[in-house]
């Protein structure tokens, strides 16, 4: 028989790992029971709650740390359970997915096998596969509940005046050195697609005439500080979903006003664009593109953003077709990131800062031929959700998808497991496809 002394030796030799152990195992203990009953009371809590803060996400690996995979592990564990137990209440008794996001998938399995880093390469779809399976949760409560918004609306809420309180009590923790504001993550950025989320589901609910009372102040708050986070980029995706919204919805309204009124700021778009040609002896798109620069104190070349895609470029053109492998070049300092990080002055950075040189450095323009298919498949079917369910729900997605595109433009969140945006966007088009589908499927009323 050992003896404790033995005993306790070999518990202090694992470190931090038998620790971590232990904790989890506490919280599924304690958690569990509840949380499989009410999903929909935590789901999303637990999402943001661990997807704002790096844990270790700039490994040299690229997995995250011990915690981090403990974290997401447990959050798909948690997801699985909630799906596949029993239950009396009317859940959709199964989700399909789109053919071409189970291609997507596919093909991003296969290009594991030409990754210099198979390990991480590995891990990092692992995270996609859990997305999976927090999309499939998220479309059966939200078809449950009648309304995407109406289960995001309130942690939403929480966290985002959470960053307000921190903000307004700790300036000097919640805005970096150049006055951005960051709130409780780790960068502007992170905060300013976070702030962009709020602002399109506080607007569709504003849209929506749903309390008007509550939703406009949460309104104004989320893009506040949206401005604040001078992060041009998701403010661009904001202003441009939202008129693309107005305009829909106006176009097909049955009132007649609002197609006058779309005609109206048509034409005078026309001819403001023509007068200011004629002026100024070119186009007025680059100027208000530097205007948007400059309220939010931004350089023309994206913050050195230019020259990295320059040399992602040169990169690109050794692999074109099925890129380095998915998961196998942003894996710290090592390999081909290693070399190209070496000749930047700033960073070194963790991704291209743009979701399609990413996307194409990875797994090709043959692999971002599919995640555009994916994309545009999903933005058809909205459409058609327009036509066959409640209005509250168009907007919404339509939105999502929209602004995505935009942020990927400076940002990369394209295929990316722990990404808010991916997550999002992919519970929006599993969502959309089963509700396009529900005759076919035959379970969504």
């Amino acid at each position: 028989m050992p003896s404790l002394q033995l005993i306790f030796q070999i518990i202090a030799g694992l470190g931090p790992y038998f620790s971590v152990a232990i904790l989890l195992a506490v919280f599924l203990g304690l958690f569990l029971p509840w949380g499989v009953m009410h999903p929909q009371k935590w789901l999303y809590f637990y999402i943001f709650s661990i997807a704002f803060f790096a844990f270790g996400g700039t490994d040299p690996d690229g997995s995250g740390s011990l915690f981090k995979q403990g974290t997401w592990g447990i959050l798909y564990i948690l997801c699985f359970i909630s799906i596949y137990r029993p239950r009396k209440e009317k859940y959709l008794p199964v989700i399909h997915f789109p053919m071409e996001l189970l291609i997507l998938y596919g093909f991003i399995f296969i290009s594991i096998g030409w990754s210099d880093y198979k390990l991480s390469s590995f891990k990092r779809y692992i995270l996609l596969i859990g997305l999976l399976l927090i999309a499939v949760l998220s479309t059966k409560i939200s078809i449950s509940e009648k309304s995407f918004v109406k289960i995001l609306t309130r942690p939403l809420a929480i966290f985002m005046l959470g960053g307000a309180v921190i903000a307004a009590a700790l300036p000097t923790l919640a805005f970096d050195s150049d006055g951005a504001l960051r709130a409780y993550t780790s960068h502007k950025n992170t905060w300013g697609q976070f702030m962009l989320l709020c602002s399109i589901i506080f607007f569709n609910k504003f849209l929506s005439r749903d309390n008007r009372k509550l939703y406009l102040p949460l309104l104004v708050i989320s893009l506040a500080m949206l401005y604040m986070s001078k992060s041009a980029t998701s403010l661009l995706a904001f202003i441009f979903s939202s008129l693309c919204v107005i305009l829909l919805q106006s176009l097909s309204s049955k009132n007649m006003t609002g197609k006058l009124l779309v005609l109206a700021l048509v034409l005078a778009s026309a001819v403001s664009t023509l007068v200011y040609s004629i002026l100024h002896g070119h186009l007025p798109f680059n100027d208000l593109i530097e205007l948007v620069f400059k309220a939010t104190d931004k350089s023309t070349t994206l913050t050195g953003r230019t020259f990295l895609w320059k040399l992602m470029g040169a990169e690109i053109e050794r692999h074109p077709w099925f890129g380095t492998g998915f998961g196998g070049f942003w894996v710290g300092l090592e390999g081909a990131a290693g070399a190209l990080v070496k000749r930047l002055d700033w960073g070194p950075p963790t991704q291209a800062h743009s979701g399609y040189i990413d996307a194409v450095n990875e797994i090709g323009f043959i692999g971002m031929a599919i995640i555009m298919v994916v994309l545009m498949s999903h933005i058809y079917r909205c459409c058609i959700l327009y036509k066959i369910s409640p209005r509250d729900n168009f907007p919404l997605h339509i939105s999502i998808v929209i602004s995505t595109l935009i942020v990927n433009y400076a940002e990369s969140s394209l295929i990316q497991g722990t990404n808010i945006s991916w997550i999002i966007l992919t519970c929006s088009i599993i969502e959309v496809f089963n509700r396009v589908h529900a005759k076919k499927f035959n379970h969504i009323k």
